[in-house]
């Protein structure tokens, strides 16, 4: 086993922005394990980015059944690549889809898992990561010793890699392999849910609200805030089991993880359970009546006041500078 493989998830043939973390977690092993090649999966691809990644091939492999994101479709396309070329180490992205492939994929192929990494060295043939544990309270440090290693990086945890200016990778196309046998996931009917047209995993700036808040009115203030800022709306899990927003808000360890560049916390205690889902972002604003609250712990800036009074000038102010 020898190279890197790393799995480019698409979403309507666009390759999903957290592919250059992924190849950044890549490139730390590179010198030791060899050349980086791309796999990307999906259905009318627009592979520009992954030809600019550095990677010595860019694999595409189109097929109607990896447009939604099923993962028996794309593991069994997926698996049948990775015996063709026997990579040491494949990394997937912190997706649903690629945390569900990757647990199976390591089965499939005898290797082993590494989920949530946010280091990676390799040493004496064996893989060391460390990877958040106890709600990200604390980190531990696996030692992996079977190859292939699947690895999925934490949100944030390693800087997005530059795109290069030109491209430098070949492409090869690859019929998938898949069988219509192996597909236990039909989609039966579709409903789009309430929520943000900037999906909260890509978005660059969060702003989310809590118990603080006291109802689902304050939300349309969010909403507003966000629109101005090109951000998304989160939430906390109160709001969400109160129903005060749809569960799609909820950002935690029961909801999604993200890794915004800036996120603001309005009304949230900063309970370990919410903080595990937004520790990756770069800057974090509190925004709480109570000085003590466990958020401004973590907070790169802190307003202890009333969101009342805060939000509505921050609104203001944005509206002033157009």
């Amino acid at each position: 086993m020898a190279g890197i493989l790393i799995f480019a998830e698409t979403d309507a043939g666009a390759i999903l922005p957290n592919f250059w973390e992924q190849v950044a977690a890549a490139r730390t092993l590179a010198p030791q394990l060899g050349s980086v090649s791309v796999a990307a999966l999906g259905w009318q691809i627009k592979t520009d980015e992954a030809l600019r990644s550095g990677a010595e091939a860019v694999y595409v492999l189109e097929d109607e059944r990896l447009t939604e994101p099923w993962p028996d479709a794309h593991l069994s396309a997926l698996e049948s690549l990775c015996h063709e070329l026997h990579p040491a180490m494949i990394v997937m992205p912190r997706t649903t889809l690629g945390m569900e492939v990757a647990a199976r994929l390591a089965f499939r192929l005898g290797g082993a898992l590494a989920q949530d990494a946010m280091t990676l060295q390799l040493a004496d043939d064996a893989l060391t990561i460390t990877r958040p544990v106890a709600g990200g309270a604390a980190s531990a440090t696996v030692r992996l010793n079977r190859a292939p290693w699947i690895v999925v990086p934490r949100s944030g945890a390693f800087t997005p890699a530059e795109p290069g200016a030109e491209a430098s990778a070949k492409v090869v196309s690859v019929q998938p392999s898949i069988s219509d046998a192996a597909l236990k996931t039909r989609c039966v009917s579709r409903a789009r849910q309430e929520g943000e047209t900037i999906s909260l995993e890509r978005a660059r700036v969060i702003i989310s609200g809590g118990r603080g808040l006291d109802g689902p009115e304050p939300f349309q203030l969010l909403h507003r805030i966000a629109d101005a800022i090109g951000g998304a709306v989160g939430a906390s899990r109160p709001p969400c089991d109160s129903g005060w927003v749809p569960t799609s808000y909820q950002i935690g360890l029961t909801g999604k993880m993200v890794s915004p560049e800036v996120y603001i916390a309005v009304g949230i205690s900063g309970a370990t359970q919410h903080t595990t889902g937004c520790s990756s972002a770069r800057t974090i604003v509190a925004i709480n009546t109570d000085k003590d609250a466990p958020i401004f712990r973590m907070a790169t800036y802190g307003v202890v006041g009333d969101w009342k009074e805060v939000l509505p000038a921050f609104h203001a102010a944005l509206a002033d500078r157009g």
